[in-house]
């Protein structure tokens, strides 16, 4: 008899019918009998998975802490283990809570259909799981996070004002930039001051609002020499286009070109032109039969000639602001209560109108006469109205002495900062680290860091300086033409600046200088013999990155020398360059060079200060004997310094010891070199990078009497977090860091990351600790159970961490909570708190008392900002302390939902915050 199994095809496909029958039938026996071991298997899979969460969020979370977006197939990731981790625990919950699975209650007889059922949902789970595990492994061996593009717009955060006189103008242009046809280059033009980079930025901030352009890009060309390559990396900036500064100036301009021809649309900016600019060189496509429906120039100059001889057929004057419009911005400026203090109104419109309607000097004039006397605003009027100021070319008189009221209103170390900024090339971003050296190197300001950052605050809040980007400066070119005016022919600066080839421009009265910088541009300057300038106490040489020669007599020259700037010089040792002969200088300053080659004898071995900003040091580092240096200051490189054994410990005089990224001893494996800075008994000041933890901290006295340091052991240094200037900073990572809690106790920033130091051991042995803190984060400590505590017999009149505005706990394993209540009064300070990743956190504060009473209530009042995430046991904000033993002996799991309290069980007070929750809590109260 003939079965279907023998009839051809038919026959296949019973046989795999029948095997998967057979394949199923014995899986559901596994199930049934093994299902036990199948949930085992899950438990054991999430257990991995939970090693990698965890890994992932710290990676995660450093990413963020870097300003980076994180990837969205990571984030991904993170919500399906969110989900899988939550479905995997209700199938562990079933087999927990099973109460019997016997058919017969008498009889050992399974209920085979349910034993099945978990142990079919346990294994599908658990494959689920470990492909999420294998996929974390994937994703943590490749970048999870990306930094977000720089926003190409204007920096500057002056507002544009829209007045009547000037809609016209604006129409005009932008009417022009949104034609597909006419002229591809536009032009604004205007005197010194009244407004035309303020308009092309507001037209630059509506283009990229309404989307006219796929780009924007802006070069400032200033008045100085055509550089070429400068233009052209202002340019390529904006389009993240990478120039290679070692290609010559064809190439760089033919990638350039390309790049500005791959986009569609593209507006070209060029602020405050003097000549003709020859687009080809730079790299820009119009002129080349270019349609200008693909790109267009906006360029602003002072004079009309100047956009009509680069192609501008048509450009735009920007006219003074008329009477009322002036008026209304001059009141808006001064505020109007302050004039209606006056008893005669008629006196600041006549101030008003000696500004010529120039926004610029109006906004400068009415911020030093702001709340002001009338006998000041009289004499304000009287000094404008002399009008005996020195000509500048391209400046009215009128201009001059507006910009001079200004400044004689400044205070004295407000106006040596403005004349240093002075000396900086046109438009250039002037480092407010940088000018602070130049001040203080030069003696022109005293009283440190401090003053001259407040002096700096002051010229910025007058209109005298601009905000730049981060932690720079500008300065508007108007302003600087006076400022340099006045530092030239004032008595106490006697300021020059000059460029020059291989020979000095002799119309400059060099004797009577104070202050000279020279701006070389070529390698074979020439000083001639004889000429001595007695009274030159600061020098300031700018290179252009080549070989320098001093020929004839430079040490003549200047020698009486104090304060030397040497900047983007190559020294060659063929040149056997030496400062030795500079007997008077005591401080050196050196930005930008190229100093392999250098040895012990190119130092003067009389030097107080030595600064070297992103220098290509030799290794090793030869100095030679400092005895009298104060401060030795190295930064901008990231490796190490490399130097000679007691090269540091013979400074005996050294104060300041700055080395950002730490230093080694020797050219073999690093050697400790506390040892040496322990020498250093007059030291002060430390900023300096170990790099491991193998330094004996507990065997130095050293740490007591610094004044400010900036220590970081282990860590990276890049990771640092903070969000103000701190004068003492610690930053430790590992283990084995005993010695180093006297600095922590003193310290306004602290980070400490998988680090056996305990907080609040620290806290108990020393009550007066942390009275300066200002930023903490506590990372991966898993040793640590509180921040600090303190009971309620002790002294409430407390100062410690009253000063605290951020607290930042991730991944502490071992926290159950951060204060006591009578430490939580404190801080009144407190505006961001962050718990992340705290499994055996409790509360927020314990209560060490057992009243209910109302000045038992915490004010949080600064509080802005709260996140608390992954913190499952979390209860309550405020918990007593008989509550949180009773939990801990009779709960060793997550608290259920069922269980959740009011977070804010009426204990804390805040006036305002916004809250980031991600954790089991039910209710907010």
């Amino acid at each position: 008899m003939v079965g279907l199994s023998d009839i051809p095809c038919v026959g296949k496909i019973v046989d795999r019918i029948s095997d998967a029958a057979v394949d199923a039938l014995f899986r559901g026996f596994s199930y049934v009998f093994s299902y036990k071991n199948h949930v085992k298997a899950l438990e054991t899979e999430i257990q991995k998975l939970d090693t990698e969460m965890q890994r992932m969020s710290r990676r995660v979370g450093e990413e963020k802490d870097n300003g980076k977006i994180i990837n969205a197939g990571v984030s991904t990731w993170q919500t399906d283990v969110e989900e899988v981790k939550k479905s995997a625990e209700e199938i562990l919950e079933k087999y927990k809570n099973r109460s019997s699975w016997r058919c017969i209650q008498w009889m050992p007889i399974p209920k085979p259909l349910s034993r099945s059922r978990l142990g079919r949902e346990a294994a599908h789970k658990a494959k689920r799981v470990t492909e999420l595990s294998d996929s974390a492994n994937i994703l943590l061996a490749n970048e999870i996070a990306y930094l977000s593009p720089v926003e190409n717009a204007p920096i500057s955060d002056t507002v544009y004002q829209t007045f009547k006189s000037r809609s016209d103008a604006y129409d005009e242009l932008w009417k022009a930039l949104e034609s597909e046809g006419g002229s591809s280059i536009l032009g604004i033009y205007g005197m010194p001051g009244v407004g035309k980079t303020t308009m092309m930025e507001s037209i630059w901030k509506e283009a990229l609002v309404k989307k006219i352009f796929d780009k924007v890009t802006r070069a400032d060309v200033g008045n100085e020499d055509l550089d070429v390559f400068k233009l052209q990396k202002q340019i390529a900036d904006h389009l993240d286009c990478h120039l290679n500064p070692e290609d010559d100036e064809r190439h760089r301009a033919s990638q350039l070109k390309n790049r500005l021809m791959n986009e569609e649309k593209i507006l070209i900016i060029l602020d405050d032109v003097w000549r003709e600019i020859p687009l080809h060189r730079i790299g820009i496509p119009l002129g080349d039969g270019y349609s200008s429906t693909h790109h267009k120039i906006l360029l602003t100059s002072r004079k009309k000639k100047v956009c009509m001889d680069n192609k501008c057929l048509h450009p735009v004057k920007i006219a003074p602001l008329d009477t009322d419009e002036a008026w209304q911005m001059f009141r808006n400026t001064v505020v109007a209560d302050n004039i209606y203090l006056l008893p005669d109104e008629s006196l600041a419109q006549e101030v008003c109108k000696k500004c010529g309607g120039l926004p610029l000097l109006i906004h400068a004039v009415g911020k030093a006469l702001q709340f002001t006397s009338h006998d000041v605003w009289k004499d304000a009027l009287n000094q404008l109205e002399k009008g005996n100021f020195e000509k500048i070319a391209d400046i009215d008189p009128k201009v001059y002495a507006c910009v001079k009221l200004s400044f004689d209103k400044l205070p004295d170390d407000a106006k040596s900062c403005l004349v240093l900024c002075s000396l900086y090339p046109e438009d250039a971003h002037i480092y407010i680290n940088k000018l602070i050296r130049l001040a203080t190197g030069s003696l022109l300001v005293h009283g440190g860091e401090a003053r001259i950052r407040s002096m700096v605050e002051i010229l910025t809040s007058s209109s005298l300086l601009l905000d730049s980007e981060d932690y720079m400066i500008k300065v508007h070119d108007l302003i600087r033409d006076v400022a340099r005016s006045i530092a030239v022919q004032d008595p106490k600066y006697l300021f020059s600046s000059v460029r020059c080839g291989s020979l000095l421009p002799g119309d400059v009265d060099y004797c009577t200088r104070k202050f000279l910088r020279l701006h070389l541009e070529k390698n074979d300057i020439f000083f001639p013999d004889g000429l001595v300038c007695q009274d030159l106490h600061n020098l300031w040489i700018q290179c252009n990155r080549h070989a320098q020669q001093f020929l004839g007599d430079f040490f003549g020259m200047f020698v009486n020398l104090r304060f030397l700037l040497i900047e983007n010089m190559l020294f060659c040792l063929e040149l056997r360059f030496s400062l030795r002969p500079l007997v008077n200088l005591r401080t050196l300053m050196l930005d930008g060079c190229q100093m392999t080659q250098t040895n012990a004898n190119f130092f003067p071995e009389n030097l107080e200060t030595l600064c070297s900003w992103n220098c290509n040091l030799p290794q090793p580092l030869n100095l030679p004997i400092l005895k009298h240096l104060k401060k030795l200051e190295i930064l901008g490189w990231d490796t190490e310094v490399q130097m000679a054994p007691n090269t540091i410990s013979s400074m005996t005089s050294l104060q300041e010891l700055h080395i950002q990224s730490g230093y080694k001893i020797g050219d073999g494996v690093s050697a400790p070199i506390l040892g040496e800075i322990s020498k250093l008994t007059a030291l002060k000041s430390l900023q300096i990078f170990f790099l491991s933890n193998s330094e004996h901290f507990q065997d130095t006295n050293i740490f007591a009497n610094l004044l400010q340091y900036n220590i970081r052991v282990g860590a990276n240094w890049l990771r640092t977090k903070s969000r103000i200037s701190v004068n003492r900073f610690i930053e430790l990572q590992g283990s084995g860091l005993e010695g180093l809690e006297g600095l922590i106790e003193r310290a306004e920033y602290v980070l400490l990351d998988c680090t056996d130091i305990d907080v609040g051991s620290i806290y108990n042995s020393n009550r007066e600790a942390f009275t300066d803190l200002k930023d903490l984060y506590i990372e991966n400590c898993n040793t640590i159970e509180y921040v600090a505590r303190i009971s309620c017999g002790e002294i409430q009149h407390l100062k410690s961490f009253s000063n605290l505005g951020l607290l930042e706990i991730k991944d502490c394993s071992a926290l159950k909570y951060l204060f006591s209540n009578s430490v939580a009064k404190c801080l009144v300070h407190l505006q961001k708190l962050a718990i992340v990743n705290c499994p055996m956190m409790e509360a927020i504060v314990m209560n060490e008392g057992t009243s209910d009473r109302d000045d038992d209530i915490i004010n949080f009042c600064k509080l802005q900002w709260l996140k608390i995430d992954n913190v499952p046991r979390l209860k309550s904000f405020c918990i007593q302390n008989k509550d949180m033993h009773s939990r801990s002996t009779t709960h060793n799991s997550a608290i259920s939902s069922s269980q959740a309290q009011p977070l804010f069980d009426k204990k804390a007070c805040f006036i305002y915050f916004i809250i980031n929750f991600n954790s089991k809590i039910t209710e907010i109260c």
